[in-house]
This record gives structure tokens, C-alpha cells and sequence, in this order.
């Protein structure tokens, strides 16, 4: 079997010395070696992460047996004490979102967790300033993006057509308002220009 795989992987490689191209579609194969290898390392992760899973369970299950009643129940409610904190920690945050999400779209600020990940902080007053400054962060950055797009240039002035001769060059330049009036007031030129 594995004489096959061999065989079969020196094949692919002739042809693929044959022709560059196929070396790029070629898929990548492995021995049955490499793959026995690839499955032990993989294993052995698994059994390590295991084995420190369990060890720590032998770790408690000593600790909680070398206790007296005593102990236990003290271990036992510090846990809990533990487990309840987290809880609130948690409950805590949510209405700090909740809070933040609310003062943020009243800001005019469309609101996703990346965000709020960033304005939520352990307190109530530390999440409002961080809400305010992000909020006056965005405004003066909004403030500032339309002004330079309002920046423009002024709009270059034409040139007086009614004082002196106007050549080809200024009567190809002229805007429609600029060539009627000069139709209107000399139409002997409008036709020699335009002509």
C-alpha cells in the first residue's frame, strides 16, 4: 500500500517536471508516513490538553477531600461569591451598553459592537465621558470632511465682451448667456465669429 502511494507520488512528479504548469494545479498529496505523523502530532496534542483537564480536576477533587466539612462549605461559598460577581460584572455591562447604545444614537451615531467595545467602561460616569467624547470626536470629524468638500475653486470670471474686438479664441470660450447678449448687441461680430 504504501510502495502504491509512493509509486503514485513519483508519477505525478514526472509529470509535473514535464510541464511547469501542472505543477501549480497539481494538488498537494502526502505518504501514508507523513500522514501517520500528521495524525501523531494531532494526537498528542489532544492527550496533553486532556491529561491537564483531568489533572486539574485530580487537583480539586484532592484539595475539596484533604478539607473538613468546614472548609468545604467555606471553599464552596467562595466559589459561588466567585461565580456571582461574574454574573453581576456581566448584568453591569449589559445595562452600560444598553445606556451607551442609547446616548450614542442620540448622537446621531448608527451603533455596532465594535463601538460599544470601545465607549463601555467599568462605570456608568467613566462610559458617559468616553460616549461624550466619541460622539464630539465623530461631529468635529463629520465638520471637517464636509468643509473640505464645500473647499472648491471660484469660478473663473469671464471676460467683459462688450468693451472692444472679441477674438475667435474669447468667442469659443464664451458661455450661452455671454454669446446671446453679444448676438443682441452686435450681430455683425456674432455672425463673423461664429461663421
Amino acid at each position: 500500500m504504501a510502495e502504491e502511494v509512493k509509486e503514485d507520488v513519483l508519477e505525478i512528479e514526472k509529470e509535473t517536471v514535464d510541464n511547469p504548469k501542472t505543477v501549480e494545479d497539481a494538488p498537494k498529496t502526502f505518504t501514508q508516513s507523513e500522514v501517520d505523523d500528521l495524525i501523531k502530532k494531532r494526537l498528542a496534542k489532544q492527550e496533553k490538553s486532556f491529561d491537564k483537564r483531568m489533572q486539574e480536576k485530580l487537583d480539586e477533587a484532592e484539595k475539596l477531600r484533604q478539607m473538613n466539612e468546614t472548609q468545604k462549605a467555606e471553599y464552596e461559598q467562595e466559589k459561588q461569591k466567585a461565580y456571582i460577581a461574574e454574573l453581576e460584572a456581566k448584568i453591569n455591562r449589559s445595562g452600560l451598553e444598553r445606556e451607551a447604545s442609547k446616548m450614542l444614537s442620540e448622537g446621531g451615531i448608527a451603533v455596532d459592537d465594535k463601538i460599544l467595545g470601545l465607549v463601555v467602561k467599568d462605570t456608568a460616569e467613566a462610559t458617559q465621558e468616553a460616549v461624550e467624547g466619541f460622539v464630539a470626536l465623530v461631529n468635529e470629524l463629520a465638520d471637517k470632511k464636509v468643509s473640505e468638500k464645500l473647499k472648491g475653486k471660484t469660478p473663473k470670471k469671464m471676460e467683459d465682451t462688450s468693451a472692444g474686438e472679441i477674438t475667435k479664441e474669447q468667442f469659443n470660450r464664451m458661455g450661452y448667456q455671454s454669446r446671446n447678449e453679444l448676438l443682441q448687441n452686435n450681430p455683425e461680430l456674432y455672425h463673423k465669429l461664429k461663421g
